[in-house]
């Protein structure tokens, strides 16, 4: 059996891969029902994101507001997923 799914947001740090000094943060946030379970949602949202860019397809939206996806994820930024930090959003 399940337990409760609540939104979640995962901070995840970025830099530019050519300029070092540009940083920021990639937002992304769903529902799920732990911290373990949200980065996961996140890093396939960002690993199916990829896969549209590389094949020249548009990156997929969510169909509503709890559903993990990556708009606006740039090619040229990393990510540090080893520093992503989680949120449990409430409602």
């Amino acid at each position: 059996m399940r337990g409760q799914r609540t939104v979640w947001e995962i901070d995840v740090p970025t830099k530019h891969r050519l300029d070092k000094s540009r940083q920021g943060h990639h937002v992304f946030t769903g529902l799920a029902e732990n911290a373990s379970e949200a980065v996961a949602a996140a890093l396939r949202a960002c690993e199916i994101a990829q896969l549209h860019t590389m094949s020249g397809q548009p990156i997929p939206a969510g169909t509503n507001r709890v559903d993990w996806s990556a708009r606006g994820l740039r090619p040229d930024w990393d990510l540090r997923w080893d520093l992503a930090t989680k949120k449990q959003i409430v409602r």
